[in-house]
């Protein structure tokens, strides 16, 4: 597995106007598949990309898939996206490529990170994510929009066509800036306020609260996010009764009863933030 840092600013190579104008049109877009499929379309003008997910990681919660595209069917991706969500994901590298990511997001460095088939330890999350979906490997584009909230642009291959080559690499890279740009104003869009609130949800929470365990602030995350118990216990892969128990555990931490009295309590945390 390798990564690079590549300036926000160092976009050198000439690209197709129209998949170029298809891409900028899909930021905002409500539609689930478009702006993947845009992104798919201009990379595999000089790249031989197969698949791509945008996924947005959010703090201790699960990623979330933000869109989804393929030269076959979204239905690869979406498949792939639901079970890397729910089980895989903490086996992923690139958690500790965001682990490290420099704390400053004034102009965030964008990171593209590469891995193999055959870098994936984990037998499970290699045989549902790749092997399952005939993918032979991955360039990730990553980049933070705050602080705790990162961003990835993931382009898969299909292993009909190989590794990446190095060229293939050193065209993502000068592209890179480009889809970390379009992917963060995709995000920030967000025309329902889901990002922009659980973001500020993610990051009050430790400073309402500093003693919340991380799985008490998990647990917690997810009642805001309007989570069921049995959800929540799905998600963490644990049983709905140490669901009950966290979330009594964290109750007692925020001095409150209730998911309303815990709504109220973050809210006024924003409010007087806001003044």
């Amino acid at each position: 597995m390798q990564h690079w840092t590549v300036s926000p600013d160092s976009t050198r190579l000439e690209l197709n106007i129209t998949a170029l104008s298809r891409l900028i049109g899909a930021i905002g877009s409500t539609q689930q598949t478009s702006i993947a499929s845009a992104a798919l379309d201009l990379v595999r003008t000089r790249i031989a990309a197969h698949h791509c997910s945008m996924l947005s990681f959010e703090g201790d919660r699960n990623p979330r898939l933000l869109s989804g595209a393929s030269v076959r069917s979204a239905w690869h991706v979406f498949n792939a996206a639901s079970a890397y969500s729910h089980s895989f994901f903490r086996q992923d590298d690139l958690l500790r490529v965001i682990a490290r990511y420099p704390a400053s997001f004034e102009a965030p460095p964008v990171i593209v990170h590469h891995q193999r088939l055959e870098d994936i330890e984990c037998p499970d999350y290699r045989a549902q994510c790749y092997e399952n979906v005939d993918i032979i490997d991955r360039l990730a584009i990553l980049v933070r929009v705050a602080k705790s909230q990162s961003l990835a642009v993931n382009f898969y291959r299909d292993r009909s066509a190989g590794h990446y080559s190095e060229t293939e690499i050193h065209d993502l890279l000068g592209m890179a800036p480009l889809f970390a740009s379009c992917i963060a104003r995709h995000y920030a869009f967000d025309t329902d306020g889901e990002s922009s609130f659980r973001g500020a949800v993610t990051d009050e929470l430790s400073d309402i609260c500093p003693q919340l365990t991380v799985r008490e602030r998990e647990v917690v995350q997810r009642i805001l996010d309007g989570a069921t118990t049995e959800r929540i216990a799905e998600d963490l892969k644990i049983r709905p009764t140490t669901v009950i128990t966290y979330r009594t555990r964290a109750y007692e931490k925020l001095g409150v009863s209730s998911r309303r009295e815990l709504f109220a309590t973050v809210l006024r945390k924003r409010n007087v933030a806001a003044r």
